[in-house]
């Protein structure tokens, strides 16, 4: 814990500047609590309700944690650290005189007071981690903290701090990247993710020679990367090694620049509108309901603020530099039309199968862990039962009746019921009444061709895809469209209740769609009303559910939600809630919600320096779109 601590601290500039460490420590290991970490801290002098000294006020430091703020002594780790909840925080005040800056917090208590005398660019970094976390309405500061910081050469200490801090965020960026080496069985795709790298980096530098913190942050990533390129591997692996930037190599780092300056350049005859790797992990999340790309391009995004941040100051140019970087990360995704998506729709559309064998129990505890569809748990652990009791009737000998295993999911869209499909193959497949429990999705487009005789070959195609699994007709009711007379969509339909019936134990078919539209599609055809008699119903999220949901995307993504988020995002989330129709989108109403909070919350941040973990990954109530950001 001490050592976590310690390598946590070590990792925050205005750290550096301050006195009896090791008593601080010990403070800090008593006070803190087992999930709570500590954003930023700032020395000086300190009057508060239970802490009051004659003069200027007693020596310590003032603490920004993930909970909340404290102020702990100098040298007297045993005296009790005066603490201020975030939601009883009413005002921050900075101003500065001749000499210090003064920081005034207002709250339910009374006024407390820190008169620090250190730079003004550790009292700038303070406020911005205060406000990330409370907001920018509550934190006043003075203009001429602004200005003074603007013209202040920066410190050796500082420039120290700064390194180490692009190290750190080198090493992350290798971690994300690494991890997709050998994803879906593409050995191309790591290195299509590092060429886009190289594209992103020519995106932030274009022909321009960067200062030598960027160079050295650029060389750092594709010296781990593209390690062929460097003779010296020891050097790399030296490099890594440390939690900090060992500084007798940052020559000898910046001596490859060259090499990857090269390789950036090359991105110049490259006519890209898009970032291959990361509109193939969207795509790949759309049909396996998986987080990659939100994790991809929170990583990517990372590394362009940092390419163009990286000496500490942002240029004119920065802030609408970032802008166009962040629609190159995330525009194309957001733009995908519905026609693409089906134009899409017959590649890689099985869901592999476990490889790793589950129980039943496993399966159903990670049913029973999703958000929301309380009914539909309560069904499929239902349907669970009559199984086993049917396996052990059947076991001794008794009569048993017959039952269906094709099933109906009725709901809106958004709620969860392609992610079910795929559960409840894995349980079948753990019941024995599968053997693989793959997914194959599909949809009319999938399975209706535009010739006569080709229809019934596309769904026999299809069909055979999923044998031993799970076919998922998402749309079903599409397959035999109101009054649209003869059409090609009734072939689709008896093919598919003739291979039912061939298949009757390797097959499982799960129909999907809106409930009136799907009511009046099973009653269509005799058939299908006999094959169906299994129906799962999936209702609207409820604005918590949806905040819960939210809370996944942006934990997926690294970022962390201030209490004022929270709420706005609450707000706005029943706001849409109470006005939904038929077509209210639910989890994806919620996908679309994030993606619009992290373009507010880029286009925040586009001009602050120095980076920080913590600005990086915050979300304020500013940046939680409101309604007329959705008319847009």
């Amino acid at each position: 814990m001490r050592q976590e601590l310690e390598s946590q601290l070590g990792r925050i500039a205005n750290w550096l500047h301050v006195s009896f460490k090791k008593n601080i420590l010990n403070t800090f290991d008593r006070v803190l609590e087992d999930d709570e970490e500590v954003d930023d801290v700032l020395e000086g002098f300190y009057r508060g309700n239970r802490i009051a000294a004659s003069g200027s006020g007693a020596p310590g430091i003032l603490c920004i944690t993930t909970k909340r703020v404290m102020f702990l002594l100098n040298g007297k780790s045993s005296t009790a650290a005066e603490t201020i909840e975030f939601d009883d925080l009413l005002l921050v005040e900075a101003k500065k005189s001749n000499s210090s800056i003064k920081i005034s917090l207002q709250h339910s208590a009374g006024t407390s007071v820190l008169t620090s005398t250190k730079p003004s660019t550790l009292t700038r970094t303070f406020l911005d981690h205060l406000k990330a976390r409370v907001g920018d309405d509550l934190v006043l500061e003075d203009a001429s903290i602004a200005a003074e910081e603007a013209n202040r050469p920066r410190s050796d200490e500082e420039r120290l701090a700064n390194l180490n801090f692009l190290h750190n965020e080198a090493r992350k960026i290798i971690r994300s990247v690494n991890q997709y080496k050998q994803f879906n069985n593409e050995p191309a795709f790591l290195q299509q993710m590092i060429d886009d790298l190289f594209y992103l980096t020519f995106a932030c530098v274009g022909k321009d020679d960067p200062p030598d913190e960027g160079k050295l942050f650029i060389a750092m990533v594709f010296m781990y990367l593209r390690q062929r390129l460097i003779p010296d591997r020891e050097l790399v692996l030296d490099v890594f090694r440390y939690d900090s930037l060992p500084l007798h190599h940052r020559r000898e780092i910046l001596a490859y620049w060259h090499i990857f300056y090269n390789e950036i350049q090359k991105m110049r005859s490259v006519t890209a509108s898009s970032l291959k790797s990361l509109q193939y992990l969207h795509l790949y999340d759309r049909r396996q309901d998986s987080s990659h790309f939100d994790k991809m391009a929170a990583a990517f995004f990372t590394y362009a603020q940092c390419v163009i941040k990286a000496d500490g100051t942002v240029n004119r140019e920065g802030p609408q530099k970032l802008q166009q970087i962040r629609k190159l990360i995330y525009g194309d995704q957001e733009q995908v039309s519905a026609s693409e998506e089906k134009k899409e729709a017959r590649k890689t559309v099985r869901i592999a199968e476990q490889e790793q064998e589950e129980t039943l129990e496993e399966v159903m505890e990670s049913i029973n862990g999703l958000i929301g569809m309380a009914r539909v748990k309560q069904q499929i652990a239902t349907f669970v039962n009559v199984i086993k009791v049917h396996s052990e009737r059947e076991r001794r000998g008794l009569p048993v009746t017959p039952f269906s295993k094709h099933a109906v999911f009725y709901g809106p869209p958004g709620t969860g019921k392609t992610t079910i499909a795929r559960y409840l193959g894995r349980v079948y497949k753990c019941l024995g009444l599968l053997q693989k429990g793959h997914m194959v999705e599909t949809d009319r487009a999938g399975l209706v061709a535009g010739y006569v005789g080709q229809t019934a070959i596309q769904v026999d195609e299809v069909v055979t895809e999923a044998l031993d699994g799970v076919l998922f007709i998402d749309e079903a009711y599409s397959l035999s469209p109101r009054g649209a007379g003869k059409d090609f969509g009734q072939e689709a339909i008896d093919t598919l209740l003739k291979r039912m019936e061939d298949y009757r134990d390797r097959l499982v078919v799960i129909v999907a769609g809106y409930p009136d539209e799907m009511n009046d599609f099973i009653h269509s055809n005799p058939g299908l009303q006999s094959r169906f008699s299994r129906y799962f119903y999936f209702d609207h999220y409820t604005p918590e559910e949806l905040l819960r949901i939210f809370d996944i995307f942006a934990s997926n993504a690294s970022f962390n939600l201030t209490a004022p988020a929270r709420r706005e995002l609450l707000a706005i989330m029943s706001l849409f809630y109470k006005k939904r129709d038929k077509g209210f989108g639910n989890g994806r109403f919620v996908r679309n919600l994030f993606e619009k909070t992290v373009e507010k919350q880029a286009n925040r941040i586009s001009s602050i320096t120095p980076l920080t973990d913590q600005i990086l990954c915050s979300i304020t109530k500013y940046d939680i779109p409101t309604r007329e950001d959705f008319h847009h």
